[in-house]
């Protein structure tokens, strides 16, 4: 079997690099391809990263004109390994993530044979020792996302009209008297089937492979991992999560290097969720249809 990894380059390349060579340093597959993205990274290091990796075995650079986003980003990188280097599994990772173990390829073939599933996650290795897969074991509603639309709409005005402060406050206040409402989050520490994966590391098999082009291209940033969830479930194909495939993930490397302002953060975060909560919902009220 053919891997390829995908690498979604923006702005930090110390982390682009250490990614790549955790690749060619840990991989067990002697057939792989890495192609690295760069985002059209507003710092211009796009055309330093083409000079990194220039000559180099097994790694392919493209720079995009534009900005495309997260999801069309990958996707760029996901359609040349499927086209030009007819890679039979797809690994897309954030490139603040780094592989730690000397068997990643063969957990993902071992499962495949096992489960033949369309979408893998991992156990992922944090800074601050969490490991946040799997996301969620159930798909949230119509009704919920309604709900949720609402209130980041009321929280992107706030921040255009400068009372973000208000939100500021209430979270201040809410940490202090305790928790809300229990969100279900599956144990991690065991292997689980139809499961939410994080976006950070995803795996993706030949049955998925043969039948899409990547990730849903119709957002910039934001909900890809619900987005996928739903998609999978409405479309039958297996989600799994397996504790025996690892990674180390550094966290928002890439989105913070951008958004410093607490303010400019929140417009852009609210924005965008908006956006891709759009696609969101048209794929739950398919769902909500069929039932």
């Amino acid at each position: 079997m053919r891997f390829g990894f995908v690498i979604l380059h923006y702005n930090v390349v110390a982390e682009t690099e250490k990614c790549v060579a955790s690749i060619l340093e840990r991989v067990d597959a002697e057939n792989f391809e890495i192609v690295v993205v760069d985002n059209c990274s507003p710092n211009k290091s796009g055309p330093e990263i083409q000079r990194i990796f220039a000559g180099k075995e097994h790694v392919s650079v493209i720079l995009n004109k534009e900005n495309v986003g997260f999801a069309r980003g990958n996707n760029v990188g996901f359609q040349y390994l499927k086209r030009e280097k007819s890679c039979d599994f797809i690994v897309m990772m954030n490139n603040d993530t780094y592989l730690i173990q000397d068997d990643f390829c063969k957990v993902i073939e071992d499962e495949f044979n096992q489960s033949h599933f369309a979408v893998l996650g991992p156990e992922i290795h944090c800074p601050n020792g969490l490991n946040p897969n799997p996301v969620k074991s159930s798909l949230m509603t119509v009704a919920e996302l309604q709900k949720k639309r609402a209130r980041w709409r009321r929280r992107r005005m706030r921040n255009i009209l400068h009372l973000g402060f208000f939100d500021t406050l209430y979270s201040f206040i809410a940490d202090r008297l305790g928790p809300g409402p229990h969100v279900s989050q599956p144990a991690n520490d065991r292997r689980q089937e139809n499961v939410e994966l994080h976006g950070c590391c995803l795996v993706f098999s030949p049955v998925f492979v043969a039948r899409y082009e990547g990730l849903n291209p119709n957002t910039f940033l934001y909900q890809e991992e619900d987005i996928l969830f739903a998609q999978m479930l409405r479309d039958g194909m297996l989600m799994v999560y397996n504790p025996a495939l690892k990674i180390y993930h550094m966290e928002n490397a890439s989105t913070n290097s951008v958004c410093k302002g607490s303010r400019k953060k929140q417009i852009f975060f609210y924005t965008h969720y908006l956006k891709s909560s759009e696609v969101l919902l048209d794929i739950l009220q398919d769902i909500e249809k069929g039932r």
